[in-house]
């Protein structure tokens, strides 16, 4: 992900700080920290296991940082020297000359070994603090401890009481078919949103209701969405991912534009609002999760161009909101700029956990 840049004085610096920059201790990892952060993102992808995956890897990173200008480091998490010192030298050869590669690395917990020198350390816990507090300082939160654990943070913890959801869905149903209850929600809609980015609020049942509520229905849902901006990003993100620890999962939302005899659950608009803003703020890690929370099976636009941006590596700074996006819809916008990008091998790259080979969730069709 991105960060305002950030001076790292050795290695260990930069071990200490990947788990900042991805929000979850890796594992199993390649991850790719370029030597200038903030413009740049840092990347990470499953570690290859076999040649084939390692040059399908290094293909979709060489795409994502040809023309950056910065030198990276690779850094390999996992056990297994051997594997470590093989995936980085095929990435090495594939992104060299035109991405110098100023460091390999193979690290095992707090131990890390220089794959292209003598060199080799480990990460104390002063570094460690001092990454904490570099980070915080940044409003970052503390990274999770395990992929697991990041996924459990956004799986479904209290949902809202049925009651306040079919409040909601009145009132939102009313408010879909436009007029002065559609311009009043809409305000409503962007008041919360403003005042929740700014304050770190959590909403209260009947507010969360009527938020989810409102963007089962493709105009609010918009309008939540064209709200939206780079330097808001992580607070809109924190904001939509409590809402998904809170929404329903009976697919009691309108029927999906894609398929209108379907109904949605009412997870999937809120899942692709959490995964866009985490991928707006360039954390694609926190975007897959989010919209793994889409139950197999479900066919969600919104939900399959937020992947599609994740897919061909579309940097978000290319992302421009507009008012209720100029009377263009969002996913045509999203679409047009992801298609300008290059798709080849980016599949592998920059995301956890690994995306279904064709599927929603963790093994449903496409979404």
């Amino acid at each position: 992900m991105s960060e305002a840049r950030l001076v790292l004085r050795s290695m260990s610096e930069v071990v200490a700080a990947v788990p900042h920059f991805l929000g979850v201790h890796p594992q199993e990892s390649l991850v790719v920290v370029p030597e200038v952060t903030g413009d740049t993102p840092v990347a990470r992808v499953n570690l290859p296991r076999d040649a084939a995956q390692s040059a399908a890897v290094a293909e979709g990173l060489a795409r994502a940082y040809a023309g950056t200008g910065v030198g990276v480091v690779l850094l390999a998490y996992t056990e297994h020297s051997g594997l470590a010192r093989q995936v980085c030298e095929t990435v090495r050869e594939r992104l060299e000359p035109a991405v110098a590669v100023i460091g390999a690395v193979a690290v095992d917990g707090v131990d890390w070994v220089r794959l292209d020198g003598p060199h080799r350390g480990q990460v104390s816990q002063s570094e460690r603090d001092l990454m904490t507090a570099e980070f915080l300082l940044r409003g970052r939160p503390t990274p999770f401890a395990s992929p697991e654990q990041l996924r459990q943070a956004y799986a479904s913890s209290h949902p809202i009481p049925q009651e306040h959801m079919d409040i909601g869905a009145d009132r939102a149903a009313t408010a879909a078919r436009g007029g002065p209850a559609g311009h009043a929600e809409r305000e409503w809609i962007t008041a919360t949103l403003d005042r929740a980015a700014a304050g770190h609020t959590v909403l209260p049942d009947p507010d969360a209701a009527r938020l989810i509520s409102d963007v089962q229905h493709v105009p609010l849902r918009d309008h939540a969405w064209a709200s939206m901006e780079r330097d808001t990003a992580s607070r809109h993100a924190e904001l939509w991912r409590d809402l998904l620890t809170r929404s329903p999962d009976d697919p009691t939302s309108p029927a999906s534009p894609d398929s209108p005899k379907s109904p949605v659950p009412a997870v999937a608009p809120v899942a692709s609002l959490t995964a866009f803003a985490h991928w707006l703020d360039g954390d694609a890690v926190k975007a897959r999760v989010a919209l793994d929370r889409i139950p197999p099976g479900t066919s969600y636009q919104m939900a399959r161009l937020v992947n599609l941006a994740l897919e061909v590596g579309m940097n978000p700074r290319a992302w421009t909101p507009r008012d209720d996006f100029a009377g263009s819809q969002p996913d045509e916008s999203l679409r047009e700029e992801s298609q300008r990008r290059p798709s080849v091998g980016q599949g592998q790259a920059i995301r956890e956990p690994p995306k279904p080979p064709d599927g929603c969730g963790r093994d449903g069709p496409p979404r």
